[in-house]
């Protein structure tokens, strides 16, 4: 029965003796089932990369794995017809394979992007392109005992362990600036235009607070400090008309949820 053959391929885990229509199908719905659990969850998401991005990755990493398959069966065979040839004929059953490995990394460097400031988005969507694309190598060769626990612990990791990361407390490094301006109305104006310079360099203010002493009046900005350039920073806030002086003092280590 065709139903019983499909189930002893996939109890074989493995290579195939031969690639017929059979095994070439099951290999094939499987790559597009597992990319589609994967690709279904991040779609949701609204990640670049969605439902038919993954099945498409999955499923030609399949093919190109039965390809290599395929070559090495039409090898064997030549060996065999040919056992004067045999010692030189050789092939090499993981060349296909590793090109997939490398080559996809075109689409996971599309899916990562540049964010606000020195933040960059799309990491998981591109290490998840990229094990979806192994998972179908595995499946193409016809290794179901590694591919699919491969799928399952990937939804785990998306799913679940997403919630798990939002709990994390995040380490915050934030840094001080003093600003003193020239008089109290020049504080007025002065504390806008500090906002602006900030918001055009993409610098996330954490806290401000203001002081006086006796005439003068400061303010210390606690910013959350990324890949910025501190002099640049010091040098835009100087140059402002309202701001007498700017000191920038050391880093500070917050621990929290941000």
């Amino acid at each position: 029965m065709i139903g019983l053959e499909i189930l002893d391929e996939f109890l074989k885990n493995g290579f195939a003796e031969s690639l017929t229509v059979k095994v070439v199908s099951l290999r094939l719905i499987l790559a597009v089932i597992f990319g589609g659990m994967v690709g279904y969850t991040r779609e949701r998401n609204n990640k670049p990369a969605g439902f038919r991005t993954h099945i498409l990755v999955c499923f030609g990493a399949a093919i190109i794995s039965m390809v290599q398959d395929q070559l090495r069966l039409n090898i064997m065979e030549l060996a065999r017809a040919n056992v004067e040839i045999a010692s030189v004929v050789k092939t090499d059953l993981g060349r296909l394979g590793a090109q997939v490995v490398s080559g996809i990394g075109f689409l996971g460097a599309g899916s990562i992007m540049k964010e606000k400031g020195e933040t960059v988005g799309g990491m998981t969507t591109a290490a998840g392109i990229w094990a979806t694309g192994c998972a179908g190598l595995g499946i193409g060769w016809g290794f179901y005992n590694l591919a699919i626990p491969a799928i399952v612990f990937m939804l785990l990791i998306l799913v679940l362990f997403k919630k798990f990361e939002s709990k994390i407390e995040k380490r915050i490094i934030s840094l001080n600036f003093e600003i003193k301006f020239l008089s109290e109305k020049d504080y007025e104006k002065g504390i806008v235009d500090v906002f602006e310079v900030l918001s055009k360099k993409l610098i996330r203010i954490i806290q401000i607070n203001k002081h006086r002493v006796d005439d003068t009046v400061f303010i210390t900005v606690n910013i959350e400090e990324s890949i910025i350039n501190i002099s640049d920073v010091v040098a835009a806030l100087t140059a402002l008309k309202t701001v007498e002086q700017v000191k920038n003092s050391q880093l500070r280590l917050d621990i929290g949820k941000y």
